[in-house]
């Protein structure tokens, strides 16, 4: 990996793109993260819990497929 010069664009959802597949799955995944940390951790589960809750806050209110939204860049390899 360390000889890998290949460039890496990044791209994001966002109310002009919105991604609601991908933000809910985020979402998801940190909810899950949340209740792994609950009894270790539990200052850094309620701040996993709260982003969780705005990233699919986000997700609800700004519906729409991100290979939609970003499909001249990530079709056809990451369509959703």
């Amino acid at each position: 990996p360390e000889d890998m010069d290949t460039p890496r664009n990044v791209y994001k959802v966002s109310p002009q793109n919105p991604g609601s597949d991908v933000a809910a799955e985020t979402a998801a995944a940190l909810a899950a993260a949340s209740i792994v940390f609950k009894d270790s951790d539990p200052s850094y589960s309620s701040t996993l819990l709260h982003t969780a809750q705005k990233v699919f806050a986000f997700a609800d209110k700004y519906r729409g497929s991100y290979s939609d939204s970003l499909s001249s860049v990530v079709c056809p390899f990451y369509c959703s």
